[in-house]
């Protein structure tokens, strides 16, 4: 069952993004709206810091700065969005989509080559669907 799953993921990243987000988002229903904003917060600085962990097994000091420096500021932004407007939040998410995008055409790395597409529809789902939840409160 398990290795069925891993095969679609790797064949078809975008879908398995885009389920994976769908299959994310109604936790932010139940959750009240300032806990929902800290919770999109915490997990965009999880997932920023997924390549920082890719760019440790690269061993490149050059990747391991850039992907650090990348990390570090989808960190800040996470932390802007609570301290200034979550809107930031779903915001950072698009960025980080592209960020995605340049690791599947721009930067090489030890990623996976099905993490790329498969994470930047994910963060662009995410970030629709969080702001259509937002929106709606």
């Amino acid at each position: 069952m398990i290795s069925r799953l891993a095969a679609g993921l790797t064949r078809h990243p975008a879908m398995a993004g885009a389920v994976l987000s769908l299959l994310s988002l109604p936790v932010h229903l139940w959750l009240p709206e300032a806990l929902s904003v800290q919770f999109a917060a915490v997990i965009l600085g999880l997932v920023a810091g997924i390549y920082a962990g890719f760019a440790l097994l690269d061993g490149r000091p050059r990747i391991l700065a850039v992907e650090g420096l990348a990390a570090l500021a989808f960190v800040v932004l996470a932390l802007a969005g609570l301290a200034w407007s979550p809107w930031l939040i779903p915001a950072a998410y698009v960025l980080h989509g592209v960020w995605d995008l340049l690791h599947h055409r721009q930067i090489s790395t030890k990623t996976p080559t099905w993490y790329p597409p498969m994470c930047a529809v994910y963060d662009w789902v995410f970030a629709a669907g969080l702001c259509a939840l937002w929106m709606v409160r």
